[in-house]
């Protein structure tokens, strides 16, 4: 621990340490909470990473400013209240005049926003479309070297059925969108996963899966109309609310996410998404949403129809996408699913009330399941949710709750309130009951589990501007869940808690220092061997982070890392993570460069951390480190002209105390593993 201190007093005066992006924090830790969570690009193309779609803050809604990181409900009532009395922004340093809009939330919602005077959007016309319309066809390719041994088994295997992958290591995903300013937007994507066929065998479409939508809006009282793939949350997202959000866990942002309505949505998730129509309309004071969804998805079969070969019954739903082996390709599109719903919603002069349910039926029967901890888990072909969602905004209070009742009568309810004793201070609560007989698969509201069931728990958040030059948020969150979980044998609790101070120490320089306290519930052993006691598994994370940018060309980032853990009767374990971040962009240079050096040392995977890497447009990469090695990371970008753009991301780990990494079909033979990005980026 000694040892640990002094590297870190050492860091603090000689390194130029990192302080990450809100945006980069809540990925990792939606990772931490569930690691089957696929796709991440929602939330990558809502807070416009990479440039890709940033805010114009003379032409956003509310649904829109939210979007951006750390725009909560009193910076987007100040903004508006600004905006209305003032007009039109015409430079960032104007928004210093806002209260709560100090130079340290300027920085950090930089890369997020811009500003332009409000546009004049021509009518939609065949002479318009062709001559205005926006076109983005992006192209990626990506690989792991060297094979990992399902394809290696198969390309040796001599007999029939050949086990191992049948296609290729390859991931291919392309990417296309025609926008016409903020009126009408079509999408269309598709990806190839490693493994899976391609223009072959079980994907003779070439791509495992398509994703697409035309969406028009701001047409009158027709505000949104989306036909094919979209998303959709109401209120708090309890009764219902699909794709990612980063207000949906506890930490340093509040818990309000106050999800929106419809939105088309080119996401690769496989599991819970939506395929069909809807549509918003507003009728003054009145919003109506509709929306219905039919598609097929995979399901692990038990019982199949021996005359029509359809799904009878499946023991539970797949979401991981993957469609390589026997077992996955028996599972895919096994059965399908119908969801019809709505929402209305009441704004009044200081309040908004809204009302949500939605049908769900499918083909086949999902089966009960016989463990204990899944007593109350949905079963049956059909379910059926119903809630009510509130906004009340005082001067300075907000109010915010949502509650919802599945059809078997299980009942979750959450409340808040957002309170701003003072301009620089927030203070958020928010206290949450969901019931353990709750059955909705849909339900995307705050909490510590991925599922808004069997859990009880309070919540404070608390984010104050103490100086110009130092910033303070704090959290806590106490919690149990009333019924058993999965490898929990009884009725548990839990607490977390934090404290991030955050200081911009010279115009060049940010450092930002993070503490983190977890207690959650373990079973460990018992006198009885077969039914397992439970404990608490403690967990210290201590981090220091800051951004560094001398000149403008260059800027350094770094993080440093430790985690230590306690479970059960064993001791404290700790492991360490560094790594250090050089970004260049040379003037009249065409490309830049982003290099990063990471070491770790962590003993175990109880101990793992998280790091978010420097990824090519809309892409991500977010690997677990444990073990003892190191990785390098290397992203080149630039442009060709000024309407087709380039990256290429090549990334290098070396374990140095294993020989083998990974499992099962996905084992790799050797110490060092090999990543290499492709993409092309055309506009016109």
């Amino acid at each position: 621990m000694r040892w640990i201190l002094f590297l870190t007093g050492l860091l603090i005066h000689l390194l130029p340490l990192f302080a990450q992006s809100q945006v980069e924090d809540v990925i990792e830790k939606m990772l931490e909470r569930d690691e089957q969570i696929t796709d991440v690009s929602e939330i990558l193309e809502d807070a416009g990473l990479g440039e890709t779609n940033p805010v114009n803050l003379n032409l956003a809604d509310p649904e829109e400013l939210k979007k951006i990181p750390g725009f909560d409900e009193r910076k987007v009532r100040f903004f508006l209240d600004y905006r209305k009395n003032y007009g039109e922004i015409l430079s960032v340093n104007e928004l210093a005049a806002i209260p709560g809009f100090d130079s340290t939330f300027l920085r950090s919602i930089g890369p997020y926003i811009i500003i332009k005077p409000l546009p004049k959007t021509p009518p939609i016309t065949p002479k318009n479309l062709v001559k205005l319309t926006r076109h983005d066809l992006l192209l990626r390719y990506g690989q792991i070297f060297p094979k990992s041994k399902g394809y290696v088994i198969h390309d040796t295997a001599t007999s029939e059925p050949a086990v191992g992958y049948p296609g290729y290591p390859q991931r291919y995903y392309f990417r296309y969108t025609a926008t016409y300013f903020d009126r009408l937007r079509i999408g269309f994507a598709g990806e190839k996963d490693p493994g899976e066929q391609f223009f072959r065998g079980a994907q003779s479409m070439g791509m495992d899966f398509y994703s697409g939508f035309i969406s028009l809006t701001n047409t009158g009282w027709l505000k949104n109309l989306v036909i094919g793939n979209f998303r959709a949350g109401f209120g708090q997202g309890l009764t219902f609310g699909t794709g990612l959000s980063g207000g949906t866990m506890p930490g340093f942002t509040p818990g309000s996410i106050t999800a929106g309505s419809v939105k088309g949505t080119l996401s690769m998730s496989e599991g819970n998404y939506l395929r069909g129509i809807a549509a918003t309309a507003q009728f003054k004071r009145f919003s109506v949403t509709g929306f219905f969804s039919w598609h097929r998805r995979d399901g692990n079969i038990t019982v199949t129809d021996t005359v029509t070969g359809e799904a009878v019954e499946v023991s539970s739903m797949q979401s991981s996408g993957l469609h390589r082996t026997e077992a996955e390709l028996e599972d895919r599109n096994s059965i399908s699913e119908l969801i019809a719903g709505g929402n209305v919603n009441f704004t009044g002069n200081f309040f908004r009330i809204g009302l949500t349910g939605y049908y769900l039926r499918w083909s086949g029967l999902l089966a009960r399941q016989d463990e204990p901890y899944k007593l109350f888990s949905l079963y049956g072909k059909e379910n059926a949710n119903f809630g009510m969602d509130y906004q009340i905004k005082l001067r300075k209070v907000y109010l915010f709750g949502e509650i919802s009742r599945s059809a078997n009568g299980g009942i979750a309810w959450l409340a808040g309130l957002v309170t701003d004793p003072d301009p620089r201070v927030k203070i958020t609560c928010l206290v949450r009951n969901y019931q353990p007989g709750y059955q909705n698969l849909f339900s995307n509201s705050f909490g510590q589990q991925s599922m808004n069931v069997n859990e009880q728990g309070l919540y404070f958040n608390i984010s104050a501007g103490l100086h110009s030059k130092l910033s303070l948020a704090t959290y806590a969150d106490i919690y149990r869940f009333p019924w058993l979980k999965y490898g929990i044998n009884s009725p548990s609790y839990g607490f977390e808690c934090g404290i991030q101070a955050t200081s911009p120490v010279t115009r060049v320089f940010l450092l930002s220092v993070r503490f983190f306290y977890i207690i959650s519930p373990i079973s460990t052993p018992g006198d009885v061997p077969v039914i397992p006691e439970t404990g608490e598994f403690r967990r210290q994370n201590l981090r220091f982070m800051a951004t560094w940018n001398p000149v403008p060309a260059i800027l350094l980032r770094s993080r440093f890392e430790v985690n230590m853990t306690r479970g059960g009767p064993e001791g404290w374990h700790s492991g360490y993570l560094f790594y250090q971040d050089i970004s260049l962009k040379p003037e009249r240079f065409p490309a830049s460069f982003v290099l990063r050096y990471a070491f770790f040392n962590i003993p175990g995977y109880s101990q793992r951390i998280y790091t978010y890497e420097p990824e090519v447009l809309l892409g991500y990469s977010v690997p677990s480190f444990f073990g003892n090695g190191y990785r390098i990371c290397l992203l080149v970008s630039g442009k060709v002209t000024r309407n087709l753009s380039w990256w290429i991301r090549g990334a290098m780990t070396e374990y140095h105390d294993r020989d083998v990494m990974g499992s099962g079909l996905d084992e790799i033979t050797g110490n060092k593993k090999y990543e290499l990005s492709v993409q092309l980026l055309l506009g016109l």
